[in-house]
């Protein structure tokens, strides 16, 4: 090829050149189905995590005060099992509570007339002292062995006695796990 086809836009090569191509244009139905699909993919990633990973609660009453107040949302993990002492949202005759897990499957728990908490005969460790007296309107004798597969909770409230001195241990299908987050929601 000579200096001058080259002058003339020639290709120096052979190879034939096309022409730039216009970029194609994504109808705006396109553009709608594309971002739907991916909504519907984000809703239910949450929907998912909502169900089987993460329990959230709007918490009514002040049975855990001051750790939890009436009107926290409180977020509890699923994943994790309920360990000692951790504040653990769970079901209990069809509503959803808050409480603390003073004793596990296996231990004995025993709240005596001087208001201390023993767990397997030993006064519990809890960062506040809290009073903790029997329910009198329960039949739960004392000391009080968990059964396997089940879990005694007691509010920090400790006047409020709605929680295992009243009814019981409760099951570990009905704990969602221990509480991982707690926002306080003044004014909502």
């Amino acid at each position: 090829m000579s200096d001058e086809s080259l002058k003339q836009g020639g290709n120096p090569a052979g190879l034939q050149q096309s022409p730039p191509q216009p970029r194609r244009r994504i109808s705006t139905k396109r553009l709608a189905v594309n971002l739907t699909v991916k909504i519907a993919a984000a809703a239910l990633t949450v929907a998912l995590a909502l169900i089987f990973v993460l329990g959230v609660n709007i918490h009514y009453g002040n049975n855990m005060h001051p750790a939890i107040n009436d009107g926290d949302l409180v977020v509890s993990l699923k994943l994790q099992r309920p360990y000692l002492n951790a504040a653990v949202l769970y079901e209990n005759g069809g509503k959803k509570c808050v409480g603390r897990v003073v004793g596990l499957p296996g231990n004995i728990v025993e709240v005596n007339s001087f208001g201390q908490l023993l767990v397997n005969g030993m006064v519990a460790a809890e960062d506040i002292y809290y009073p903790t007296y029997p329910s009198e309107q329960s039949d739960i004798e004392y000391p009080y062995k968990v059964d396997e597969g089940k879990v005694f909770i007691l509010n920090d409230y400790r006047e409020d006695v709605n929680d295992s001195r009243s009814f019981g241990s409760i099951d570990m299908k009905d704990v969602d796990g221990p509480i991982i987050f707690s926002f306080r929601r003044r004014g909502f």
